[in-house]
């Protein structure tokens, strides 16, 4: 997964399937899901793109997303935010049900 940054956020939302995964190495739900999208990411390699927001470092990208809480997880389809966000997913199962809903 590709680290995401507030300069190269747009270009790498703009087309297709993309899930955002915000988190933080500190915090332990982040660290316990974190492997879970991975896995996703290779899963799905080619039908949708994966990347990830450092929580702590990218303060300006995530007060304009107004992320509160982490792991927050953030669905786009060519530039559009879809479905719900998924704030402090417990297993794979939602993050999985969300993404197959937009492939």
């Amino acid at each position: 997964m590709e680290n995401l940054v507030q300069s190269t956020y747009n270009d790498a939302i703009k087309s297709g399937v993309v899930v955002v995964d915000v988190g933080a190495n500190w915090c332990p739900d982040c660290r316990r899901i974190k492997p879970v999208v991975e896995a996703m990411s290779k899963e799905y390699a080619g039908k949708a793109k994966f990347y990830e927001v450092d929580f702590s470092e990218e303060e300006a990208l995530k007060d304009s997303l107004g992320i509160k809480r982490i792991p927050t997880i953030i669905f786009y389809k060519d530039g559009v935010e879809v479905g719900t966000r998924l704030v402090e997913p417990a297993s794979r199962t939602p993050i999985e049900d969300a993404l197959k809903s937009l492939l």
